[in-house]
């Protein structure tokens, strides 16, 4: 029963762990509550959460494509991930221009992005091939400590919220720190992070069609990338 617990824990903190590089989500979610975004950041933060869980699932039940070098799979992967990475990257690079206008010109743009914020989240997690690797690894080096659960339908969903209860609680760290240090931000200076956060949400964009390419024509695996 120990050992059931010892799980269960050691998934919430490395789900939380696991968070902490900065990636694609991170930068999403601060850029939003930067911009008092709050409510669109922590549904991304939310639909995050729940694609850590999907794919720590997945690395559990050994279904990964990724498992046996699937390159045809992997470079779609990569180059979705790059799309929207670049894409994220442009839109916050147009927004850096548009701070200084009024706080109510941009609330229409704010609610027309935020039904979309969970299914973004989700995505940005779940197109990220690196995340399931992170979890083979893991689960692999916690039964080398006989850390483990049995394969039963409720242990495996206590896993899957473990996990996302992990990666939520980062996400929405980085929200209630992002909102004490509001007042530190004015306009111009928030303008000037939106432009560097789109900036490194490009260089994420680079990286992944770099990849993309290595994978496409080289036939490198995912598993030799890790």
């Amino acid at each position: 029963m120990s050992s059931i617990i010892y799980f269960y824990l050691s998934s919430y903190f490395i789900g939380f762990l696991l968070c902490i590089p900065i990636g694609p989500v991170n930068l999403e979610i601060f850029n939003s509550s930067l911009k008092k975004q709050y409510m669109h950041a922590i549904f991304v933060a939310i639909g995050a959460s729940l694609g850590d869980g999907t794919w720590a699932l997945t690395a559990f039940f050994g279904i990964s494509p990724f498992r046996n070098g699937n390159q045809n799979l992997e470079w779609v992967f990569f180059l979705i991930t790059a799309i929207i990475t670049g894409s994220l990257g442009i839109f916050a690079l147009r927004d850096s221009k548009r701070i200084n206008k009024k706080e109510d010109e941009l609330t229409i743009i704010i609610k027309k992005r935020k039904r979309w914020a969970f299914l973004k989240g989700f995505t940005l997690v779940i197109v990220n091939p690196l995340a399931v690797v992170s979890w083979m690894i893991t689960l692999k080096f916690l039964e080398s400590l006989d850390i483990k659960i049995p394969l039963r339908f409720n242990y495996e969903i206590f896993f899957f919220f473990a996990v996302a209860a992990g990666a939520v609680s980062y996400f929405l760290l980085i929200v209630f720190i992002t909102n004490k240090m509001k007042h530190f931000f004015n306009p111009k200076r928030t303008a000037r992070v939106t432009k560097y956060v789109g900036y490194i949400l490009l260089a994420f964009s680079i990286y992944f069609i770099y990849y993309t390419i290595n994978s496409y024509l080289f036939g490198i695996s995912i598993t030799d990338i890790a």
